[in-house]
């Protein structure tokens, strides 16, 4: 074999280690992290994140050390600028997390840029129809499933001419998508949408959901349970699954006001006001 060949590249990301330090990176096929995020929607095997509202890679490097399996950015609800969901992937990659982001919009320009800065999964908010399914779709896969467009975003800081393909194909089969609905129209869509080939599975956005069906501020209510139950049957009649039949998540907020909870209400009480610390 010729010294500028070389045995096709293993995919990493989580369960696979990066490459040494130094070490060239073989041509080949694209050094694509796995997603365990669209294994898991396909087979059904739990994993675990945490749902980031606020940007913190140190956060990321800390929780990598439970065991988790992805991150998800909230770019939505979230306060994320580019350069914060660029240094999240960054994070999530270097310890092997898969970084997912529900995307503030729909439009190909926002999901091809959260794409591009290396998110390898996209939970697209308020689907109304087949229609917005559809088009979220052609946003997020390069050709032939979609029509995704090609820039110089920094997965592909690696690339060159002849591998762009390969790279292409390798991002359409790690890619997860999720379509949100959370609305009445959304509902009734469901099954529609979760047949089409690039779904993944669905989600809800309870709260808004809870609006539409007339109980705001009430995701409990027995219609919205009722309503939300109904669905999932169909979803599941059409071959897909919804986010709570494999994934478990905690959102930063929480996880931070439980920890501090637990750990100080577990010191004994101080010895009194004016006593010293050893």
């Amino acid at each position: 074999m010729a010294s500028n060949d070389y045995a096709e590249a293993r995919p990493i990301g989580a369960g696979a280690a990066p490459p040494a330090p130094g070490a060239r990176v073989p041509r080949g096929a694209p050094m694509i992290a796995a997603n365990p995020v669209k294994r898991a929607a396909a087979d059904g095997t739990t994993i675990r994140g945490l749902h980031l509202t606020f940007p913190s890679p140190a956060i990321v490097e800390i929780a990598a050390s439970t065991g988790l399996d992805f991150v998800y950015i909230d770019g939505e609800h979230g306060c994320f600028d580019w350069r914060d969901v660029e240094a999240t992937c960054i994070a999530a990659e270097r310890h092997g997390l898969t970084p997912i982001a529900r995307v503030p919009d729909a439009s190909a320009a926002t999901i091809a840029r959260f794409l591009d800065r290396g998110v390898r999964g996209i939970v697209v908010p308020h689907v109304e129809s087949v229609d917005d399914a559809r088009r979220a779709i052609d946003a997020a896969y390069f050709a032939p499933a979609g029509s995704r467009s090609f820039g110089g975003g920094r997965p592909e800081y690696w690339s060159e001419a002849g591998e762009r393909a390969s790279y292409m194909r390798a991002c359409n089969e790690a890619l997860s998508l999720c379509m949100m609905l959370e609305s009445r129209s959304g509902l009734e869509a469901a099954d529609r949408i979760a047949a089409l080939p690039g779904v993944d599975y669905l989600s809800f956005g309870l709260l808004d959901l809870a609006q539409s069906l007339g109980h705001p501020g009430s995701p409990a209510h027995p219609d919205v349970r009722q309503a939300v139950d109904a669905c999932i049957a169909r979803v599941h009649a059409a071959g897909r699954r919804v986010r709570e039949d494999f994934m478990r998540y905690a959102w930063i907020n929480d996880v931070v006001r439980a920890g501090l909870r637990a750990l100080l209400d577990a010191q004994p009480p101080a010895a009194g006001r004016g006593a010293t610390v050893a």
